[in-house]
């Protein structure tokens, strides 16, 4: 089956892939791309697990095994994913250990997530129907823009706890990358423009070029509204 990804415009198990292979591509990159390994990395590991291994969990039971080893793997992971952006920053709390084994031993987890995953994944889309898929697709792509942009190994990660605590991490995180200026190579989906209003134009000091635009005519019998005049001067 094609399940294609909303966002994306690809089936679920090629974007998921492709998260692998841009965080492999900055971690084996040069060493300003560390922390786009460590954007990508939190966001769609945090992504599977919020949402998919949860789907995965809930619809084939017999997999739980497999989850809860991708569950530790991820864990160690992001272990690893906080040691290196706590080097990065210049963390004087950060473990020992050079960024550039840190990246050696994320890119190794890496490709053993990346097959763990993709197993899991065609077990579940050989299962269930375009619809779910669709609907998952959606979840996972919502998760991606909207979910944690950091690390965050410790903690609660499951149940209703672990929902509360997903989006206080993903609040937190954005917040701090606006904050930093951080560069976060994730897409995003566009938020819809909105037309400022007349007096909004007023208080931004562009009242001179609101143009008065004539109300429809009232209806016979009906008296005619005076009219408000121009917009007070600054």
């Amino acid at each position: 089956m094609s399940h294609n990804n909303a966002l994306h415009h690809a089936p679920l198990s090629e974007t998921a892939t492709a998260a692998h292979d841009r965080a492999r591509t900055a971690l084996t990159g040069p060493a300003s791309r560390t922390m786009d390994a460590v954007v990508w990395l939190s966001a769609h590991l945090t992504a599977m697990e919020h949402v998919v291994y949860t789907f995965v969990r809930a619809t084939l039971p017999t997999s739980r095994t497999e989850l809860d080893q991708q569950r530790r793997l991820t864990r160690r992971m992001q272990g690893a994913l906080r040691s290196l952006e706590q080097r990065w920053s210049g963390d004087g709390l950060a473990p020992a250990g050079s960024s550039d084994q840190l990246r050696s031993q994320l890119t190794v987890m890496l490709a053993e997530h990346e097959q763990g995953e993709e197993a899991l994944l065609a077990r579940l889309l050989d299962t269930i129907s375009d619809e779910a898929a669709l609907t998952l697709a959606e979840s996972y792509d919502h998760a991606i823009g909207h979910g944690p942009t950091r690390p965050h190994p410790h903690g609660p990660h499951r149940g209703k706890l672990g929902r509360v605590t997903y989006a206080l991490d993903a609040a937190r995180d954005h917040i701090l990358d606006v904050l930093d200026s951080r560069h976060v190579p994730l897409p995003r989906t566009a938020q819809p423009h909105r037309q400022v209003g007349r007096w909004g134009r007023y208080v931004l000091g562009l009242g001179e070029s609101v143009q008065h635009v004539p109300s429809a005519p009232p209806e016979a019998g009906q008296p005619t509204p005076p009219d408000p005049g121009p917009a007070p001067e600054k």
